[in-house]
C-alpha cells in the first residue's frame, strides 16, 4: 500500500491496430472519439483497463464493441507512455496490431461509433498519438513479412497470385517483379495450387492459390 501512495497515479489503456486489405490497399479500424478530450475526433479502438480485469479481457471487449467478433489474431506491439501523450492526465497505452479479413470473418461494425476501416493513404489525422501507433504497428507488420510469411487472416481462403503480390506490395510499400515474386513464393512452399480456375476482368483464366496451412505455421515459428 505504501508503495502505491507513494507513486503518481496513472491508467492504463489498450488500443488495437486492426488492419486488413480491400480494393488493392491496406486499410485500417477507425472509430469516433465520444469524450473529451478531443471529442469527435477519429482514433484507433481503444478502452481504460480497470482494477480487476487482465489486457486479454480488455481486447476482447474492444474487438466485440466495435466490430462484434473478438475472435481475430491480434499481437501485442508495445507500450507508448510519453508523459504528455493524454492532456489531462498520465495515461499508458498497451498497443496490439490485428490482421483481418472483412469478408471471410463474421463482422458487424459499431454504428455507435462510427467504426469503419479507412484507408491508410486517406485516413484522417487522429487524436492523441494513435498516428505514431499506426507508424510502428506498420513498420512491425513489414519487418515481419521479410522473414515470416503473412496473408491467412487477410486473404480469401482461395486467391490469385496477383492479389497475393498486391498483399505484399501494399504492406511493404514495395513493387516486385511479377515473375521473381511468383518463383520466389513457390519455392518457399508455403502455398498450393487449386484446382480451380476463376476469370479476370477480360476474360483471361487465373490459378487460384491457398495457403498449407502446416507449412505456412511452421514458416510462421522459424521464418524463411
Amino acid at each position: 500500500m505504501t508503495l502505491v501512495k507513494n507513486h503518481q497515479k496513472m491508467g492504463i489503456t489498450a488500443s488495437i491496430c486492426l488492419f486488413c486489405f480491400k480494393n488493392k490497399e491496406k486499410h485500417v479500424l477507425l472509430i469516433k472519439n465520444q469524450k473529451e478530450p478531443f471529442k469527435n475526433a477519429m482514433i484507433l479502438p481503444s478502452r481504460v483497463m480497470s482494477a480487476n480485469e487482465s489486457i486479454e479481457e480488455v481486447t476482447k471487449s474492444i474487438l466485440k464493441e466495435n466490430i462484434g467478433n473478438s475472435k481475430v489474431y491480434i499481437e501485442q506491439l508495445n507500450a507508448f507512455a510519453k508523459q504528455y501523450r493524454h492532456p489531462f492526465e498520465r495515461i499508458i497505452d498497451i498497443s496490439f496490431y490485428g490482421l483481418i479479413n472483412i469478408e471471410k470473418h463474421n463482422i458487424k461494425l459499431s454504428k455507435n461509433k462510427m467504426a469503419d476501416f479507412y484507408s491508410i493513404e486517406n485516413k484522417p489525422e487522429l487524436a492523441f498519438d494513435h498516428d505514431e501507433i499506426i507508424d510502428f504497428a506498420l513498420k512491425r507488420v513489414k519487418r515481419r513479412m521479410k522473414y515470416r510469411p503473412i496473408g491467412i487472416n487477410l486473404l480469401p481462403d482461395k486467391f490469385t497470385m496477383n492479389e497475393l503480390e498486391e498483399l505484399y506490395a501494399s504492406f511493404m510499400d514495395k513493387k516486385f517483379d511479377k515473375r521473381n515474386f511468383r518463383r520466389r513464393i513457390l519455392e518457399m512452399d508455403f502455398v498450393k495450387l487449386v484446382n480451380k480456375v476463376q476469370r479476370s476482368h477480360v476474360g483471361r483464366k487465373t490459378h487460384l492459390y491457398q495457403f498449407d496451412e502446416k507449412k505456412y505455421e511452421n514458416y510462421s515459428k522459424i521464418g524463411f
